[in-house]
């Protein structure tokens, strides 16, 4: 059996099935500041007696906190008010804050570190990378504002038990490489969709060399990959590192379990020091094969499989392949323990950073401050020339500090390079571990560390690798390519037909015959507007963190897509006055990846779009969008063949998308049962309120 139905099923007490929908009892819920502060609005606004509200938070205040990590110690005016009003709101209730201070950090390294997380557990945050509890064998996972107010009074949230996908490690890292270089290895290897709404499962016997910080890295970049879950059996290494003789439920990997969608073999000892070039954590390459590239640029520059966010870097490279970088970032929650600052502080011991290289180091957790302290690793980070700040998110988010300039190259330990999401949207980041960010601090430049030869023979082997590389990135985004036929119907008459094979791939789950919208009876000429995006837009384009601190849901629908490069919808957008009733939003696979922040599903909802057009949706964005009434239209390799301009009508009583200007038709996918009991109540809210009732008058 798979991991996470004997999670499910250890919490229910009973068995379950895949893609059963449940109602799950939690052992902690939290959220952050403005997670926070919008689960509170929805409460106000919820329409629930104020006596039921108070009755559900003092049944939950135990199994509830608030974690002050994003902005803190704050910046602004309006969000130091808005800090004050949920300092008052916990002290009402008897919740427990961990702010500014002794017991503060970044919420997913707090939370296990202080035991508030256990084996077993069922842990939910309104954070995407809540997952990272993963790695201690919890049922971990993010969700959003809406998903906490209701769980603040309920005690449970709805959760879909997913498939799994089995990471099977064998043999040993080799020197240099840590669980950061892993996870980037795996994201360029499924990429950022390829566990959607997944439990990602690491088992084999290569976890025997897999200490927790490292696996507390790969259950954290597991949403990276699209996945609901990132979890790690209770093995003797987990027991070793609690220490505490506690008891806890065992959970083990059955390696020959049928369950499983897919099984992926990785020797670690393969592995060498890896990077996420701009921008997207799946744009994974060794950074070896990285230096090969640059040396030999002329080779590469014209191939039509190059790797997105290589050419501006490659301008900017030394002849020795080396990237000169402006500012390195060492933290975040992915990599801010103890031992990542030990990493850090044996390559800097004695030397100084490069003169006009901004290094931060942020520690996750004051805890982990003041063990390094003890251990005399922050001297060195100042000797060395670091900037130390105390623990919070930091440049991770572009909110408050380390914030990075048009044209600024950095290398950041974090998990996310989103275009726009550290600072302008101009500066690239590259993902890194923290001894390759050590390096570049010391050094000026991203470069290698380790010998070559540990990977590869010679020169030919190491060119071999890249094409491999290439060959995969091509193949993990390739989709059935539009016929000739199709560009022409964006001149063509509405209503013209289209032919076999010109927009509708065979086998994406388009029944033949239905790729002509004969009969539906939408005339000509109506519809929504489509402005077209591409594949895997992420949350931070769709609503830039930058904007997530204005305290107003409806102003959200002045900045949406603002990060999206398509001047032509910024320029309608705005000459509407921000109204997107008459237009829709199509993208490609993959629609809302990223942070489970709410916002950007409230800021196209806000616009007045009608629905939104997808490929396929990101699980995180799926489930905040339906909990908040904001439709979906899911329609596979469909959605390539939508020109900007065409006019899309959803026709419900066929179940089909229509795209009038091209006279096409596809079927919808449909909801689920229970997302259709929400679609229909009108989001989670209304929902919560209708069973509220039902069990008051049963009573």
């Amino acid at each position: 059996m798979t991991l996470v139905r004997q999670l499910f099923e250890h919490k229910l007490g009973r068995p379950v099935s895949t893609g059963e929908v449940v109602d799950l009892p939690f052992d902690l819920c939290w959220g952050s500041e403005m997670t926070v502060k919008w689960a509170l609005d929805i409460l106000r606004d919820s329409g629930f007696d104020d006596a039921y509200i108070a009755a559900g938070i003092a049944a939950q205040r135990e199994r509830t906190v608030f974690v002050f990590d994003h902005v803190v110690p704050t910046h602004t005016a309006s969000m130091a008010s808005i800090l004050v009003e949920l300092r008052r709101f916990a002290r009402a209730h008897g919740i427990k804050v961990f702010d500014v201070g002794y017991d503060g950090g970044i919420q997913h390294k707090i939370l296990i570190e202080q035991g508030l997380i256990r084996p077993g557990d069922v842990a939910v945050g309104a954070d995407s990378h809540s997952c990272t509890a993963g790695a201690i064998g919890s049922l971990a996972t993010g969700i959003g504002s809406t998903d906490l107010a209701m769980a603040m009074v309920r005690g449970s949230v709805w959760m879909r038990v997913p498939e799994a996908t089995l990471v099977r490690f064998h043999g040993s890292l080799r020197p240099h490489v840590q669980g950061k270089d892993v996870a980037l290895y795996l994201c360029g290897l499924i990429g950022v969709h390829g566990a959607v709404y997944r439990s990602l499962e690491f088992g084999g016997p290569g976890l025997a060399s897999l200490a927790v910080t490292d696996r507390l890295s790969l259950s954290n970049m597991a949403v990276e990959m699209g996945a609901k879950y990132g979890l790690f059996p209770t093995d003797g290494v987990l027991a070793d590192h609690l220490g505490d003789g506690a008891g806890y439920p065992d959970f083990a990997i059955d390696e020959d379990d049928a369950e499983y969608v897919d099984v992926i073999d990785v020797d670690l000892g393969l592995i060498e020091p890896t990077v996420a070039l701009p921008f997207s954590p799946d744009n994974a390459i060794g950074t070896h094969q990285l230096q090969h590239l640059l040396r030999h640029w002329d080779e590469y520059a014209d191939r039509t499989d190059l790797m997105t966010g290589v050419a501006p870097l490659a301008r900017r490279a030394d002849a020795d392949g080396g990237i000169p970088v402006d500012q390195v970032f060492i933290g975040s929650c992915t990599n801010g323990h103890l031992e990542d600052l030990r990493v850090v502080a044996d390559v800097l011991r004695g030397k100084r950073v490069k003169d006009g290289v901004r290094t931060i180091v942020i520690p996750a957790s004051q805890k982990a401050y003041r063990a390094a302290m003890k251990e005399g690793l922050i001297d060195v980070l100042l000797e060395a020339g670091c900037y130390v700040e105390s623990s919070s998110c930091g440049p991770c988010i572009g909110i408050k500090s380390g914030v990075l300039g048009k044209g600024e190259v950095a290398v950041f330990t974090s998990n996310r390079n989103f275009r726009g999401r550290c600072g302008d949207v101009d500066a690239s980041v590259v993902l890194a571990s923290p001894a390759i960010a050590a390096r570049a601090a010391l050094t000026g430049t991203l470069a290698p560390i380790g010998d070559r030869s540990d990977y590869y023979a010679d020169e030919d082997a190491v060119r071999g690798a890249i094409d491999e590389l290439f060959a995969l990135h091509s193949a993990r985004e390739g989709r059935a390519p539009l016929t000739g036929a199709a560009d022409e119907f964006s001149s063509a008459a509405p209503g013209t037909g289209v032919a076999t094979g010109t927009g509708v791939a065979t086998g994406t789950g388009v029944a033949t015959g239905t790729g002509v919208a004969t009969g539906t009876g939408v005339a000509t000429g109506t519809g929504s507007l489509a402005w077209v995006f591409g594949d895997h837009v992420n949350t931070d384009v769709i609503l830039p963190g930058v904007f997530c601190q204005i305290p107003d849901p409806a102003e959200y629908k002045k900045h949406i897509m603002a990060h999206a490069g398509n001047g032509p919808f910024l320029d309608h957008y705005a000459g509407t006055g921000y109204d997107l009733s008459g237009s829709v939003i199509v993208g490609g696979m993959n629609f809302g990846c990223g942070s489970s922040r709410e916002n950007a599903p409230m800021g196209i909802k806000a616009s007045g779009a009608p629905f939104v057009v997808a490929h396929s949706f990101a699980r995180i964005f799926f489930r905040n969008a339906l909990n908040i009434g904001l439709r979906l239209v899911e329609v596979g390799d469909f959605a390539y063949g939508i020109r900007e301009g065409d006019r899309l009508v959803v026709d419900d009583e066929r179940g089909e998308l229509v795209n009038v200007t091209r006279g096409t038709c596809a079927p919808i996918t449909p909801p689920s049962p229970f997302e259709r009991e929400l679609l229909t109540a009108g989001g989670l809210v209304a929902y919560a309120g209708e069973q509220v009732r039902a069990q008051a008058s049963a009573g």
